[in-house]
């Protein structure tokens, strides 16, 4: 059970820091997305593509435009929260498993 333990100890650690990055990456890529979605709508005419300008209109646009961006962020969003389900899992998991360990000394 010690054993067990020190294993789940260490997925633990690796999740934090795998987290870490990875919301790094997160806010890196929402950021440029953004950056570049602005630069869409200053460059395009929506009323000659589409006959309409209103958010509606520009946000699909946009989302088509930058499809592979999208995809890469709602990706590393759901890696980011299954990590942070792990992670809670974990923790309880380790506090149960040293309870358990105390009980039985």
């Amino acid at each position: 059970m010690n054993r067990d333990v020190m294993v789940d100890l260490e997925e633990w650690s690796k999740l934090i820091t795998e987290l870490s990055r990875k919301e790094v990456k997160l806010f890196s890529l929402k950021d440029e997305y953004n950056v570049k979605s602005e630069m869409i709508v200053e460059t395009t005419d929506f009323k000659e593509l589409y006959g309409k300008n209103n958010a509606d209109v520009r946000k699909r646009h946009i989302r088509q435009e930058l499809d592979y961006e999208y995809t890469c962020i709602k990706d590393l969003e759901l890696s980011v929260n299954y990590i942070k389900r792990r992670i809670s899992f974990l923790k309880q998991l380790i506090h149960t498993k040293t309870v358990l360990l105390e009980v039985k000394e």
